[in-house]
């Protein structure tokens, strides 16, 4: 089996849970000298069993001094792996000065010092500002044309449409995510679950149950009435999971802080 049949395989594997938790792994020079480190996220389904790893990519010294300045708005980059660690896309986040803005890159090869000879745009979670409520927007890239979608120019690669599936708009200090569709039903959710007070003050670490089939992901959460009766695709799984990261980054971390951001753009295209 070739590497893109095997990245596919494992993509497949990992995102058809219709439950996924997500484990930023204990950070020991965070609690021990108060240095933020590469964030690492054990993936795991509703059995227990490790289904994949989240890794960040690590940097120069230089880039690991300018990390601790930067803190929540600092860029990243976040690589994904089944459990067997055969790579399986990658998370690419630029720096913020308000809104966050993360792009999901699936790349046909993975070399040894991580860089892919190709990349294409899965899609993209974009953080808007709000004083208080806890906002992104989803867009997944299309390769048609449909209602709400236009043609964005992108180099060699011809034309791509980004196309918006799903707004987050959660209240100020919210632990639940909920991903709402056009019509203002739920799609799928990212939770931050609670673990005990001594490990939420003592270390930097956090616990994500990512819900992505609102038919079979929230029996006993919400009433079947707020429910949509849309199925995300692999394409929006990988964005909504990504987004987990991001709300991670943007609010429970240690270096996390402020009112939290949010804003309005409607659904349909974001023009980069």
């Amino acid at each position: 089996m070739n590497t893109s049949a095997i990245r596919l395989s494992g993509v497949r594997s990992l995102l058809s849970n219709p439950i996924l938790i997500l484990e930023r792994q204990i950070e020991f020079g965070n609690i021990i000298f108060g240095f933020e480190q590469n964030n690492r996220y054990r993936i795991s389904n509703v059995n227990n069993e490790t289904v994949g790893w989240a890794v960040e990519r690590q940097r120069s010294l230089g880039q690991m001094m300018m990390r601790q300045l930067t803190k929540l708005h600092r860029p990243f980059v976040v690589d994904l792996f089944d459990q067997n660690e055969n790579y399986l896309f990658k998370i690419d986040r630029k720096f913020s000065f308000i809104n966050s803005k993360l792009k999901v890159w699936s790349n046909d090869e993975y070399t040894d010092n991580r860089t892919a000879s190709e990349s294409i745009l899965i899609g993209e979670s974009v953080q808007s500002w709000h004083l208080w409520r806890r906002r992104y927007n989803l867009f997944v890239q299309e390769f048609k044309k449909r209602q709400y979608t236009e043609k964005i120019e992108s180099g060699n690669n011809g034309s791509r449409m980004l196309n918006q599936f799903g707004a987050i708009d959660a209240p100020f200090l919210s632990f639940e995510f909920p991903l709402m569709d056009e019509q203002n039903k739920i799609l799928a959710s990212v939770d931050r679950n609670w673990v005990g007070l001594g490990r939420e003050f003592l270390t930097d670490t956090g616990v994500y149950v990512v819900r992505f089939d609102a038919k079979n992901s929230f029996k006993g959460v919400y009433d079947p009435s707020v429910l949509s009766d849309r199925v995300l695709n692999l394409d929006q799984r990988a964005i909504l999971l990504a987004n987990a990261i991001s709300i991670d980054f943007d609010y429970f971390s240690r270096h996390s802080r402020g009112l939290g951001s949010g804003g309005f753009l409607p659904f349909g295209v974001y023009d980069e």
